[in-house]
């Protein structure tokens, strides 16, 4: 489980920027994690959008927690653009291990909302009632949340919408549910992401909230855009011998009770891989 607020250690230099209508009195319903880094120098040109689009959105009970990896100033420097319209933290993270599931986790720690949605640093909300509909879908104690969502080229053009649908062996890489910006969770008993993975970050999680809390409640809409771009991990950095490293972690670690469904569907993986 997340180790709540009060755990600030870590070396980090915390920037929070409070907008004109925020206050450190109570917190606020969503915490909107962002984990960033330098993206081939397109890093903070992304956040500057998905930033814009919060500032628009119809439900305003949330802060921004930036957990950042990048080597230069041009992230902090968003984050302080956008200090008078948006609550926004800003943390160097250039410490911690250089991948996605750690610098996640780190803006999760961090957070202080009732409920952390994942936000990809190059991925945006698609509506902009996005927020107002995440809210409500947790109004009936929910505890993990997925919703809609498309891919997008333009940031605006929504390509291949998908409804998310979980399934038993989904842990193997066949992700009908989509990046982690579709995931929402309450933050008392939100689980972290395993820091062992990079192409299964995603669906490792969906495994195991689903096992320890049951199916998810699924908002159809779509609610995030995934911007297709060169410099996306699954682009430059998921090499086949990862892949199959990956499949055998997740296939041992989630070994017990295994079926005869979940060992076909490593397998048919594994010959994928190649």
């Amino acid at each position: 489980m997340l180790e709540l607020m009060g755990n600030l250690g870590f070396g980090l230099r915390a920037h929070t920027f409070l907008g004109s209508n925020s206050t450190m009195m109570k917190a606020p319903f969503l915490s909107i994690c962002i984990p960033t880094y330098d993206m081939g120098g397109n890093g903070a040109q992304f956040l500057e959008q998905s930033l814009t689009k919060l500032t628009h959105q119809s439900y305003q009970n949330f802060d921004v927690v930036v957990s950042d990896q990048s080597d230069g100033n041009d992230v902090a420097q968003t984050c302080n653009a956008f200090s008078e319209r948006l609550n926004i933290k800003h943390l160097f993270f250039s410490d911690g291990p250089r991948q996605a599931s750690a610098n996640t986790n780190n803006a999760m720690r961090h957070a202080q909302g009732e409920v952390v949605k994942i936000l990809f640093q190059d991925d945006i909300l698609a509506r902009h009632d996005s927020l107002e509909l995440t809210a409500q879908a947790f109004e009936e104690d929910a505890v993990w949340v997925i919703c809609g969502s498309a891919v997008t080229y333009d940031d605006h053009n929504a390509i291949r919408p998908m409804v998310p649908q979980m399934h038993p062996q989904i842990r193997f890489g066949k992700n009908t549910i989509s990046s982690p910006s579709v995931l929402s969770m309450r933050r008392g008993k939100a689980l972290e992401f395993d820091e062992h993975l990079i192409w299964l970050m995603d669906v490792e999680i969906y495994h195991r909230l689903n096992k320890t809390y049951g199916s998810p409640k699924i908002i159809p809409e779509t609610l995030v855009l995934n911007r297709l771009h060169e410099r996306q991990v699954s682009n430059t950095g998921v090499t086949v011998e990862l892949r199959r490293k990956e499949l055998s972690y997740v296939r041992q670690k989630h070994k017990m009770g295994e079926t005869l469904k979940d060992r076909v569907s490593f397998y048919k993986q594994i010959l994928k891989a190649r």
